[in-house]
């Protein structure tokens, strides 16, 4: 008996020695982020060029209409311009604030983050992929915890790009854009668009096909921005307001960076991740 024990525990030894450790959570995690930003490696190029186009047309615009869009602007209802976060047109911040950050940067960053986080979920089920991941040893959570970091990562990228264009453009036209005022304005736009990521994160654990979750997602979006406005023009409604991710987005240019709106969309954007990544792992593939 002895002598079989002895013969038989070095094979077993070696059996144990030889076989691969299997990797840890944290490196499939890393993997996957990674291949994500692989794979779609042009998409933050192609998004950040383009946002970048528009704030260098709005940096090069400025100088010619400095003298005249002031007093253009004192036509405009108080109200309406309140609506929109602008409360005038006197400095080339204030025009990038009105022209860019007050709609077109926010609801570009939300649709960029809600499509990077859908596209590899429920995008891949349908296009019949996503069988072959999950046969494989990944857990589900880890998939989509993957894909929520990669939308933020991509997402910092686009708004990176757009950063530096619109600098090296206001120091050749000397527009006198502010460096750090102005990426103080794109991180915030992070955190909003990564609570709409959250909410495309929610519906692809909820359902089934890009497109609906998808848009649902944007749907969301859409309609809390218009609830937002209808806030800010009709005084009886505007406790709905706080219903909606708007309200906690604000104007840099203008007041600052707020720090409690900046964790408090950060946290909401994150327990949306949590609740759809619950969902994503019990419901059938």
């Amino acid at each position: 008996m002895s002598t079989m024990t002895q013969t038989s525990s070095p094979t077993a030894n070696r059996s144990a020695v030889g076989r691969p450790a299997a990797p840890s959570s944290v490196a499939i995690f890393v993997m996957l982020v990674g291949e994500r930003l692989r794979e779609r490696r042009l998409s933050p190029v192609i998004w950040g060029l383009a946002l970048g186009a528009m704030g260098a047309m709005i940096v090069l615009i400025w100088p010619s209409i400095e003298g005249s869009v002031g007093e253009l602007m004192k036509s405009y209802p108080k109200e309406l311009m309140e609506a929109f976060g602008i409360s005038g047109f006197n400095t080339v911040m204030q025009y990038l604030d009105g022209e860019l950050f007050g709609l077109l940067v926010p609801l570009a960053g939300a649709v960029f983050a809600v499509r990077w986080v859908v596209r590899p979920i429920v995008g891949a089920e349908d296009a019949g992929q996503l069988d072959t991941w999950l046969a494989m040893p990944l857990p589900r959570r880890t998939l989509a915890w993957s894909t929520y970091a990669a939308a933020a990562i991509a997402l910092a990228a686009v708004l990176t790009i757009m950063w530096a264009i619109t600098m090296i453009t206001s120091v050749l036209a000397g527009a006198g854009v502010s460096a750090g005022v102005l990426a103080q304005a794109l991180v915030n736009v992070m955190p909003l668009s990564m609570f709409f990521a959250g909410v495309a994160l929610l519906a692809s654990g909820a359902m089934r096909g890009a497109n609906r979750a998808s848009g649902a997602a944007i749907g969301a979006l859409f309609a809390m921005y218009l609830v937002d406005i209808v806030g800010k023009l009709a005084p009886d409604y505007a406790d709905l307001r706080y219903a909606t991710a708007f309200r906690y987005y604000g104007s840099v240019i203008e007041n600052g960076l707020n720090a409690t709106h900046v964790g408090g969309l950060l946290a909401a954007g994150l327990l949306l991740a949590l609740l759809g990544t619950e969902l994503f792992q019990r419901r059938d593939v």
